[in-house]
């Protein structure tokens, strides 16, 4: 069979599947294998069906990648997104959502782990994706996954400045739960969507993002080198976050880590969670809130995070730094990205350029003040 009747054969399929019309589930496939992630963490999905209908005794009648069926795809999401984030339909009863950690660098005692959190957050009544079986993690190939509940609702919209306000009331909720031992104790904050290579704490981004740098420094020309260097620099200077009050905290926290209806949501995507610096993941929720509507947006994560915490007075200081932290670790993926395909990328764009560093002092003051009021 050749690579182009396979592609078509695997486009009828998906479109059976999702009950698309040949020509959307052939686009959309095109648009998945496009996706910088796509084969990070691979499976075969007849042996995937396979082992888990063995497992745990279930009938399978659809098995797919959240992304892929219009009908499971959150809200702004695209095909490809989240490639081994599956929907899986059985005679069991609600559907389960299995998570697959494929990757070389992915250890089956950290999606262990990731269930022991999970465990830990529903002993604490914390709105969060509950474990599916009692026997949740399972091992296909020496590689773990996890299946959890499916959550009805989908991604809620994150136009009104509610949804910021209880974002930001259960992360500070999160961030006051005791310490304790296991899984809770590990290092955690860091995003881990590339494979899972630089888990653990929030510093693992800078890590991730002198990664991204270095592997396409060979292709870097006169039309590129200004951003790459100035990259590299703010890499190389960037605030890891050390030394700063610590919690259990959430490794990509904004409103595409929640699920449900607004004044009901929960949080799910617990994979690069642990124990690390909590401001990071507040820095994070502030700068997508001054994506959109910003100044209520922003007054209102200060409100809900500021009825259960109150922060340092050095975490007021290291918030404009701080609030830089994942954008750089997206602009450095993204410049990957750029030279990869071809495109010059350009130093004034983006989520990281010369001017978030004045953005983000601004950012500050005013989520500063919107704390004292």
């Amino acid at each position: 069979m050749t690579k182009q009747s396979s592609f078509k054969r695997v486009a009828r399929e998906r479109a059976r599947a999702t009950g698309q019309r040949y020509t959307q589930a052939r686009a959309d496939l095109e648009l998945a294998n496009r996706q910088e992630f796509i084969h990070s963490r691979p499976f075969e999905q007849v042996a995937l069906k396979a082992h888990l209908e063995e497992h745990y005794r279930i009938k399978i009648s659809s098995i797919l990648p959240i992304d892929d069926d219009p009908a499971t795809r959150p809200n702004g999401s695209w095909p490809g997104h989240y490639p081994s984030t599956l929907v899986v339909k059985h005679n069991g009863g609600q559907p389960w959502i299995v998570r697959i950690f494929s990757s070389s660098a992915d250890l089956v005692s950290r999606v262990q782990g990731d269930a022991e959190i999970l465990r830990f957050l529903a002993t604490h009544d914390f709105p969060a994706e509950r474990i599916a079986h009692d026997d949740p993690v399972t091992v296909l190939d020496g590689k773990g996954m996890i299946v959890t509940r499916f959550i009805e609702g989908g991604r809620p919209s994150a136009s009104s400045p509610a949804l910021w306000f209880e974002m930001a009331e259960l992360l500070a909720r999160l961030h006051t739960l005791p310490a304790a031992d296991g899984a809770v104790a590990r290092d955690g904050g860091a995003e881990e969507h590339d494979g899972g290579f630089h888990v653990g704490r929030p510093k693992e981004d800078l890590a991730a993002s002198m990664s991204f740098l270095v592997s396409v420094e060979n292709k870097v020309d006169d039309a590129s080198a200004e951003k790459f260097e100035w990259l590299r620099d703010q890499v190389e200077n960037a605030d890891d976050a050390e030394g700063l009050p610590e919690a259990l905290t959430h490794g990509n926290y904004h409103p595409w880590a929640a699920v449900g209806t607004p004044g009901d949501i929960a949080i799910v995507g617990w994979a690069g969670s642990g124990r690390g610096p909590r401001l990071p993941a507040l820095a994070w929720l502030l700068r997508t809130a001054a994506e959109r509507n910003g100044d209520a947006n922003v007054d209102a994560v200060m409100r809900g995070y500021s009825r259960h915490i109150r922060l340092t007075d050095e975490e007021f200081d290291r918030l404009p730094s701080i609030l830089n932290l994942r954008p750089l670790w997206l602009e450095c993926l993204g410049f990957r990205m750029a030279l990869n395909d071809g495109r010059p990328p350009q130093l004034d764009e983006g989520w990281m350029q010369p001017a978030s560093v004045t953005f983000a002092e601004r950012l500050a003051t005013q989520a500063a003040a919107a704390a004292r009021r």
